[in-house]
């Protein structure tokens, strides 16, 4: 998530730009001098509120995530909450930033290598899907889900909307062809869904530890996670093609009869270096499952249990960078991949995690005050109607401001009322974390989303008639799906 493109679906006036920050700064440095709303909450906890809502305000309109994170960290510690050296250790000495800087550099080598495009056009390119569009088209999406699923989505959609356009010319098309001008967004759609899936080297994972922080301590089951969105993104997918023709009247003639030259006459093979930053990936992510899952005295669940998720990838990271090429230079060139860092995502892992604590902190009041209110409330309330509110709730509010935003805003809320409910709180980390997910509607709601809007090709009504499609068939599957997986799979 780039801060020029997280600018460019931000345009504000200058009156509006600077009265939101400042409003959001006396917010986030006065909040502790606010009268607290109930008898539970402390002064502590108002600052460390005002803080809270300050941050999510500017993730989610004027500020992008590197500079308001960093005000963020500097305002927790005038909170009396902690300090400010406090807050510092608490957010960027987290463990989560470090995983999410091994794992960030593994997968910016994978692209560095060019082996995710190379993946991605192999598996469009093969003589099965000729002359039929429908599995072709579904084959193309998945293709990038599948190479999105273990890189990031933003580099791979401008990857895809290039294959995209080769295609066009080569059937003699324009790029507003309703049939491109669908692949166009669901392509977006693809990769972010992908990107979903595993959220350990996303905004995702700071959600992740918020979840864990305000659901008591609740681990998140990645296999799970990882297994049930992959299932709904593809199944979302399948029916946004099977709804091209009928929903949309998209023509599929031009699709039918392709049959590029240029990508059959290109070298699929991977390099030696490609091949080992692909296994040695797969193998940590394997093993950040089997943390959740492997028990006992064996050798592997104890060297597993005592590396834990930051050991795995730590681990992996220098096997990488030790291990050479025939040419002598390292398989990861850390300095290398990593000098265009996205700071933004792994300051807002810090402080989001940091934050999280805080607001769960005895001192801080709010942990008394949701269970005098939200239990009573919630307690015995179906689990189906807590899931599909907060589904909904989320869906909603995402697509109005900011995907990271909201889910931080959602989680200390969605999270007690979950437990309060007694819902499968492993199938309740799904919905809080991945309902927040479907921010494309509109320009502000994720960080690819000002991708769809300044692009030529594209209409804004295109855009929101074929992403908001895509945000209906997530609710109603997950309106259907939670409840069952919730009365079907065992309890923590």
């Amino acid at each position: 998530m780039s801060e020029k493109t997280r600018a460019q679906g931000k345009r504000h006036s200058p009156p509006l730009y600077y009265g939101v920050i400042t409003a959001c700064m006396a917010l986030m440095f006065l909040g502790r001098y606010l009268p607290p709303f109930a008898p539970e909450i402390t002064p502590a906890g108002m600052g460390v509120l005002g803080v809270f809502v300050g941050v999510v305000i500017l993730w989610s309109t004027v500020g992008g995530t590197i500079w308001p994170s960093i005000l963020a960290i500097v305002a927790l510690g005038c909170t009396g909450y902690t300090t400010v050296a406090g807050a510092v250790s608490a957010s960027l000495g987290s463990f989560m930033v470090f995983n999410m800087i091994c794992v960030t550099a593994m997968t910016s080598g994978l692209s560095a290598t060019g082996a995710d495009e190379k993946m991605a056009k192999w598996l469009i390119s093969r003589n099965i899907w000729e002359g039929r569009p429908y599995l072709f088209t579904f084959m193309f999406l998945l293709a990038f889900f599948l190479i999105s699923s273990v890189t990031f989505a933003f580099a791979m959609i401008f990857i895809c909307w290039t294959v995209l356009r080769r295609m066009a010319k080569e059937m003699g098309v324009s790029m507003r062809h309703p049939y491109f001008t669908a692949m166009t967004v669901y392509s977006v759609v693809a990769t972010s869904l992908g990107e979903f899936v595993i959220p350990m080297k996303s905004w995702q994972y700071a959600l992740c530890s918020a979840f864990m922080n305000h659901a008591g301590g609740v681990p998140i089951r990645f296999g799970l996670y990882i297994a049930v969105t992959f299932l709904v993104g593809v199944l979302i997918l399948a029916v946004l093609v099977l709804l091209m023709k009928p929903l949309f009247h998209v023509d599929m003639t031009p699709v039918r009869n392709y049959r590029s030259a240029a990508p059959a006459q290109e070298d699929y093979r991977l390099n030696p270096s490609q091949k080992v930053i692909i296994a040695a990936l797969a193998i940590s992510l394997l093993l950040s499952i089997a943390v959740n899952y492997l028990r006992g005295e064996g050798l592997l669940a104890r060297v597993i249990t005592t590396l834990s998720l930051p050991g795995i990838f730590g681990i992996a990271v220098v096997l990488l960078c030790v291990i050479r090429t025939r040419e002598g230079t390292p398989i990861l060139a850390f300095g290398k991949v990593m000098g265009g860092m996205v700071w933004g995502p792994i300051l807002l892992v810090g402080i989001a995690t940091c934050l999280s604590s805080a607001l769960t902190a005895e001192e801080a009041g709010f942990t008394a005050f949701f269970a005098r209110t939200l239990l009573p409330v919630m307690e015995g309330k179906p689990a189906a109607l807590v899931y599909m509110f907060i589904l909904i709730t989320a869906v909603v509010l995402t697509n109005v401001a900011s995907n990271t935003g909201i889910g931080m805003m959602m989680i200390p809320i969605a999270a007690p009322i979950c437990m309060a409910a007694g819902c499968n709180m492993n199938v309740a980390a799904i919905v809080c974390i991945y309902s927040s997910c479907f921010g494309f509607v509109l320009p502000g709601s994720a960080a690819v989303s000002p991708l769809m809007y300044s692009n030529a090709d594209l209409t804004k009504g295109a855009i929101i008639k074929h992403t908001g499609t895509a945000v209906v068939l997530y609710t109603v599957i997950g309106c259907i799906l939670f409840p069952l997986l919730d009365a079907i799979l065992p309890r923590t």
